[in-house]
């Protein structure tokens, strides 16, 4: 879902079957799965994140109504809980950006947040 919907891009997805078809097969597949996850999986195992010393940086767009943003606070506190140092677990919520990572406002915040793991990997 996205906050601002572009009629062209709407045309040129639902208007193509070779785009719009596999697209929604594997929506379709994500989705009769639970998304591959048992209901409060994430939150039932943040203290394996905690033990293994995980940095986690969460963008998420403030206009997601597919997956509300009280979910990713939520999940932000629990790992602060379960003894992730504060400077280790971070969130950015996206102002005018809903649940599509082709918004500008999510692309940007994920690029910057993954380059603040660039020092971790080398």
């Amino acid at each position: 879902s996205k906050t601002f919907i572009a009629p062209a891009i709407i045309e040129k997805y639902l208007g193509t079957p070779s785009v719009l078809i596999p697209f929604a097969v594997m929506e379709v597949h994500y989705m009769l799965n639970a998304g591959f996850m048992q209901r409060g999986q994430l939150l039932d195992n943040v203290q394996c994140m905690a033990d293994h010393k995980h940095r986690v940086s969460i963008v998420h767009g403030r206009c997601d109504y597919v997956c509300q943003p009280q979910a990713a606070w939520r999940l932000t506190k629990t790992l602060k809980q379960a003894g992730c140092p504060e400077e280790d677990v971070e969130l950015e919520f996206v102002s005018g950006a809903g649940h599509s990572d082709s918004e500008p406002g999510l692309a940007d915040a994920m690029v910057r947040a993954t380059d603040k793991f660039r020092g971790v990997l080398k």
